[in-house]
């Protein structure tokens, strides 16, 4: 984690998450590396804090909620604004999620657990030009 301490400051990430466990991890990890992160319980929720939220620069959306699922609101988010990065995150990968997943729109999958390097690198390839 060294050297990666708030490099990526100034930037809002979107975080669509049921799980309060998961969301606890996201929510440590981004504030770590400095990011600004706003919470989703679900895919409606989503979606309206996305068009509230015009500074929001990706987006990671857990696939399966109650309500409206992931795939419905990244097909939603893609909708509004196309150029937002939109990461997929399951812990359902042997289930064709992956394709699924792109087929909706979203731009890359992690498969839960993930680990912070990973989601270190990932956030990277996205958010720092």
């Amino acid at each position: 984690m060294t050297g990666m301490q708030a490099d990526l400051l100034g930037k809002t990430i979107l975080v669509v998450e049921d799980n309060e466990i998961s969301a606890s991890y996201f929510r440590a990890a981004l504030s770590k590396l400095g990011a600004s992160s706003i919470f989703a319980r679900d895919g409606g929720e989503a979606i309206q804090l996305f068009r509230e939220n015009k500074q929001i620069d990706l987006v990671l959306m857990d696939l399966n909620m109650p309500g409206m699922n992931g795939f419905e609101a990244t097909k939603m988010i893609k909708s509004i604004r196309p150029e937002v990065p939109v990461i997929a995150q399951s812990a359902y990968i042997l289930s064709g999620e992956e394709k699924r997943s792109k087929e909706a729109g979203c731009d890359e999958f992690l498969a839960k657990p993930i680990r912070l390097n990973i989601l270190v690198e990932v956030l990277h390839r996205y958010l720092i030009n």
